[in-house]
């Protein structure tokens, strides 16, 4: 359907506290608006338009494909699969977190590959992709030599990324790029971060006692602990390199809130909202007073708008590359 311009053809409902008190059910007609003027969102339902055949939705108790026991989660509204390595789902989703482009941006690895390499049996954590061989490779459909080759390669140079993006490839819960980045700035090391308490990690700005208390629960569970002493024994880079200033090239965006809208030509969004918190800012999702300044691509829409009601400065995409980089 059209809406505010744009064609919608889903909004998602995953919480069920928020089903359960709008009293939404499977069949209903529902009013969706646009959050924020962007995302989707469903408001309410229309009792009045009901059938009769509209039922409750029932959040599953068992994984569809493990069979393993759902949970939801502590202090939360998302029902998880409580399967672990058990659930190739799981396992699917986690390896498909660690190779994107913004954790360790591993070449050839792809969804397919995953699937792959899961159903057969070769890879059932993250650690089993830096034990793959060529001739195992080999043996899977449709894999060529060159294309195995690339892989081996892409799985070798990933070793190198650093802590930071190793964090956020780890789906580590509530743990996303920006919140990878703090922790890496913050100890520097995976041995200093994994002998924090959960009290230090709530001291940092940013970081919750919730989210403090995932993080500490990952680094002192078995599957945890184990999956880093596997990676530092495979030979991955546990560290983050301190920036320097020929680094930043003269640039240094500490304190500041920068806001990324539109089409970029240049950048992927994960990727230049990377590049502002590398530079020490903050990749704000929304205009404000506080904003520094909107790097603005094409079809800026409403957050554009909210820049210049606030004399926010805006900048385009090449003039935010000739900043960072110092080209003319």
């Amino acid at each position: 359907m059209k809406l505010a311009g744009t064609t919608v053809s889903r909004a998602s409902l995953h919480n069920a506290d928020y089903l359960k008190t709008k009293d939404i059910r499977v069949g209903d007609m529902v009013v969706v608006e646009k959050a924020g003027e962007i995302i989707p969102y469903v408001v309410r339902s229309e009792p009045g338009a009901r059938t009769g055949h509209e039922k409750v939705f029932e959040f599953p108790k068992t994984c569809p494909l493990c069979g393993s026991p759902v949970e939801r989660d502590k202090n939360g509204v998302f029902f998880r699969c409580t399967g672990g390595k058990k659930c190739s789902g799981q396992i699917k989703n986690i390896l498909r977190a660690y190779a994107r482009r913004n954790a360790m941006d591993i070449e050839g690895l792809g969804v397919k590959i995953i699937d792959q390499l899961v159903d057969s049996g070769m890879v059932n954590s993250i650690p089993d992709l830096y034990r793959l061989t060529l001739e195992q490779l080999l043996d899977m459909e449709r894999m060529g030599e060159k294309s195995a080759q690339n892989l081996l390669e892409g799985l070798n140079a990933s070793k190198e990324r650093g802590l930071s993006r190793l964090l956020t490839g780890l789906a580590i819960q509530h743990v996303g790029d920006g919140v990878a980045d703090l922790l890496a700035k913050e100890f520097g090391d995976i041995d200093s971060l994994m002998a924090a308490s959960a009290e230090r990690l709530g001291q940092i700005n940013g970081i919750g006692p919730i989210l403090a208390e995932s993080i500490h629960d990952y680094f002192h569970s078995s599957a945890g602990t184990k999956t880093i002493e596997d990676l530092r024994d495979l030979g991955l880079k546990l560290t983050e390199d301190r920036p320097t200033s020929s680094q930043k090239s003269g640039v240094d965006f500490t304190g500041k809130s920068i806001v990324v809208t539109g089409s970029l030509k240049k950048y992927g969004r994960d990727e230049i909202e990377a590049l502002i918190r590398k530079l020490g800012g903050k990749a704000s999702g929304s205009v404000s007073k506080n904003t520094a300044f909107l790097v603005a691509g094409e079809k800026a829409g409403s957050k554009l708008d909210k820049a210049q009601t606030l004399g926010v400065q805006v900048i385009s995409e090449d003039e935010f590359e000739r900043m960072v980089t110092g080209k003319v």
